[in-house]
């Protein structure tokens, strides 16, 4: 969400590659393979609105448990994914980052979805650092993903979305434009915060497309100001220090559900993330989806087979200090 019940979700974090470092894990540039089935690219949102847009531009081909949770098993521009929810906050990050990653078939991992930003709304954004409320330490992006994302970005599989329903869904709704035309940036600070205690949100049988369960077919009413950081959300810290224990190169993306170039006026959350945030799902899956396909034709040329094989070196590529 954004700040107060969820930050952003799901940013787009992208957990691409494994690093080997442990155990003989698949190279990222193998979920390119013609064949469907093992290695995949997990690709995760926090809540049911932030997948909804990359479940719909993916062949599925069947539904597998992880973690207590329901995943779509299919392929996604020429990569085999596996496609779910998070929840919303680090607890649940946590937990399902673990899942995820203690199968010993996903090769990297991509968290896609919604943040409050101190950029526009509906611009997506790529941290260059990432850091957890009452954690020590900072996390960093792969270089070589960054890089991959940069070129990626410059081909959209379609364009960043300039406006939307509002409220979102309703009978009747307004079609509101933004103020400005939304962008892809790279670099600024990720900070993920814990509105929760430490408590793992329950999802909510029938709660819709952002507090629901099912993958897409306290909130306490003042406005909360702007940030001032390029990303505020409840999960991307937390999965990038999962992805750091199983040496995954980890990459978010999030877009601003709330920030500024409100043509609503700057209201500030909550009521800028209920009015934007499919908006801002739509342009975070928009650059994600332009990530996987990158992926897909990597192997394809021997300059893409080079970051193939530094995307599978055994190290640690989601740096602490």
């Amino acid at each position: 969400m954004a700040r107060g019940v969820r930050r952003g979700a799901l940013a787009l974090a992208v957990v691409l590659a494994p690093a080997g470092a442990r155990a003989a894990r698949p190279g990222l540039c193998a979920t390119a393979a013609a064949r469907p089935g093992p290695p995949y690219l997990a690709v995760v949102s926090a809540f049911p609105a932030e997948l909804a847009p990359i479940a719909a531009a993916t062949a599925i081909e069947r539904t597998v448990e992880i973690g207590a949770r329901p995943f779509y098993v299919g392929r996604l521009a020429g990569v085999n994914v596996l496609l779910g929810l998070t929840g919303i906050g680090p607890a649940n990050a946590t937990a399902t980052a673990e899942a995820v990653l203690a199968r010993g078939d996903v090769a990297g991992l991509v968290m896609s979805g919604t943040a409050g930003t101190k950029h526009h709304i509906g611009d997506v954004v790529l941290p260059s650092r990432f850091v957890e409320a009452g954690r020590r330490g900072v996390l960093h992006p792969s270089r070589v993903l960054v890089a991959l994302a940069r070129r990626a970005v410059r081909t959209l599989p379609e364009p960043l979305a300039e406006c939307t329903p509002v409220p979102p869904g309703a009978p009747g709704a307004t079609i509101v434009c933004l103020r400005f035309a939304p962008v892809v940036r790279f670099g600024g600070e990720a900070r993920t915060v814990d509105p929760f205690d430490g408590k793992a949100l329950p999802c909510t049988p029938g709660g819709g497309e952002v507090f629901g369960c099912a993958l897409p077919a306290a909130v306490d009413g003042r406005p909360r100001s702007i940030t001032t950081v390029a990303v505020e959300d409840n999960e991307s810290a937390a999965v990038a220090r999962v992805a750091a224990r199983h040496h995954v190169p980890f990459l978010a993306v999030r877009s601003g559900s709330d920030g500024g170039g409100d043509p609503k006026g700057d209201r500030g959350f909550p009521a800028q993330f209920f009015d934007y945030y499919r908006l801002a799902a739509h342009n975070a899956a928009d650059v994600t989806r332009a990530i996987v396909a990158a992926i897909a034709r990597l192997p394809e040329t021997a300059a893409g087979r080079r970051r193939c094989r530094r995307l599978a070196r055994p190290r640690s590529i989601a740096a602490v200090r």
